[in-house]
């Protein structure tokens, strides 16, 4: 077993130029600025082991059992249980880093300068890495209709308290630990519940005004509150769509093929379509279309509020995928055949039935004409070129969560043999692991810093996560 020392995060800032090109200072910093930037990424499972690993190893973490309700008379004997926990396996598919070069003519800044200048933004996008990585697996916690909450589009201040007590209800329902229940929202979910006077009135809530002078919900309905840019959000109006209507009404619980008239765009099975009054994420398994119109669809599960005759129904237009790609790849996909590109924190699916994969979009870069797009994790399965790619629907997924619905994997990397002419050291903090890397380049003329950290994430329970719509 090959172990590294790891040494423990402190805040500390120097004005000694020679403190600049210490990389243990580098680590050590990075950790702390690394945390606060951090929202998601400090509310969940954290498991870290001092052995060195590298991208794509698979380590081991453990999902928490039960025991069971036992009774005796004074006459049995007690019978014993084992403390057991199920074993889940983690590949350690998040490699997040920053790269950047500190010039000779910067050399004389002080350590608390470069940290501004350059460590500063880059922990910052490293924290919106690991945020959106953990954010970007709610897909796996959407479930049935039952499992979730709201609609989508539709939270405001009159429906708010309502929504958060569902909410509550299903962890309830789900035995989830009352102890440690966090609503992480996105800003428009945060700010329709901040314009419900129930969450802000010191006379209701005995704060002392806290949270109207602060715009802050803290502790609600039996949750620890926390606003998150990384949530995935997705404004109206921001997606290539077609738009029709549904011919007849459809209770709840109502499902199979619905006719509709949508005209000028035949529906393609895997895009997701989302209809007025009922407005869920599903996607369409079965369509009837020709002559450039879709007369009839069915989508993937069942009604989880009833939608009326005449209701419309929007169609999220597929994407196309430019170039081939393995399983297991987890660099940035091209995609073209968009007018409105894919967007961070949207949904995009490859595939139908059985081989149908949700992801998160965590990063999209304009290329020409085309769009870059990096995801949530690794591709489980290939593609090929001109795969579609189905763009998820506009709304917000908010998580209602305790802890231990989710992972966040940690090991440390491999630190460089010094002899290479290489400055390197780890640090550790709070079950997080940074590696820093320097050397001169005597071609750039500067000193090379690499900074990163080698993740994993992992879903544990998703009894105890719902996922709150907006």
């Amino acid at each position: 077993m090959n172990h590294v020392y790891l040494s423990v995060a402190v805040a500390s800032c120097y004005a000694n130029d020679n403190d600049a090109y210490i990389p243990e200072l580098w680590a050590q910093e990075g950790l702390v600025l690394l945390e606060e930037n951090m929202v998601a990424a400090m509310l969940v499972h954290r498991d870290f082991e001092d052995e060195v690993a590298e991208f794509g190893d698979v380590v081991n973490t453990r999902r928490p059992g039960n025991f069971k309700i036992r009774r005796k008379t004074d006459n049995d004997d007690v019978e014993q249980q084992d403390a057991t926990s199920t074993n889940v396996q983690v590949p350690l598919d998040q490699h997040f880093y920053n790269s950047f070069i500190i010039k000779d003519g910067e050399a004389s800044k002080s350590f608390q300068e470069l940290v501004t200048i350059y460590m500063l933004p880059a922990m910052q996008v490293i924290a919106r890495s690991v945020d959106r990585a953990i954010l970007g697996r709610v897909h796996e916690f959407l479930g049935g209709p039952a499992n979730r909450v709201g609609r989508l589009l539709n939270l405001d201040e009159t429906n708010s308290k309502n929504y958060v007590l569902e909410a509550r209800k299903i962890l309830n329902d789900n035995k989830a630990p009352i102890q440690g229940r966090r609503l992480v929202l996105g800003s428009a979910s945060e700010t329709s519940l901040l314009k419900n006077e129930l969450f802000i009135s010191a006379e209701r809530r005995g704060d002392g005004g806290n949270a109207l002078e602060n715009a802050t919900l803290g502790r609600i309905l039996g949750f620890d509150t926390f606003m998150d840019q990384n949530v995935n959000d997705i404004a109206a109006g921001t997606s290539d769509v077609a738009t029709g209507t549904v011919t007849n009404a459809l209770g709840i619980g109502g499902s199979g093929s619905q006719a509709v008239t949508i005209t000028g765009y035949e529906a393609v099975v895997g895009e997701f379509a989302v209809v007025v009054g009922n407005d869920q994420p599903s996607h369409i398994t079965a369509r009837t279309a020709g002559a450039g119109d879709t007369t009839d669809v069915t989508l993937n599960e069942a009604n989880k509020f009833a939608t009326a005759a005449g209701a419309a129904i929007t169609v999220y237009k597929k994407q196309d995928v430019q170039g081939a790609y393995p399983k297991g790849y987890t660099k940035g996909i091209t995609i073209d055949g968009f007018t409105q590109p894919l967007h961070i924190g949207q949904l995009v699916a490859f595939g139908t039935g059985g081989t149908r994969h949700t992801y998160t979009v965590i990063e999209s870069e304009a290329s020409g004409a085309d769009r870059v797009i990096y995801l949530d994790r690794p591709l489980e399965a290939a593609l090929a070129d001109d795969d579609p790619a189905f763009p998820g629907p506009a709304g917000a997924f908010n998580w209602a969560f305790q802890r231990d619905a989710i992972a966040l994997v940690s090991r440390p990397l491999a630190l460089p043999n010094q002899s290479l002419g290489v400055m390197a050291a780890g640090a550790l903090h709070n079950n997080v692991a940074m590696r820093v890397t320097m050397q001169y380049n005597s071609i750039k003329q500067g000193t090379v810093v690499n900074m990163d950290i080698l993740a994993g994430v992992a879903v544990l329970d998703v009894d105890q996560a719902v996922v709150l719509q907006g």
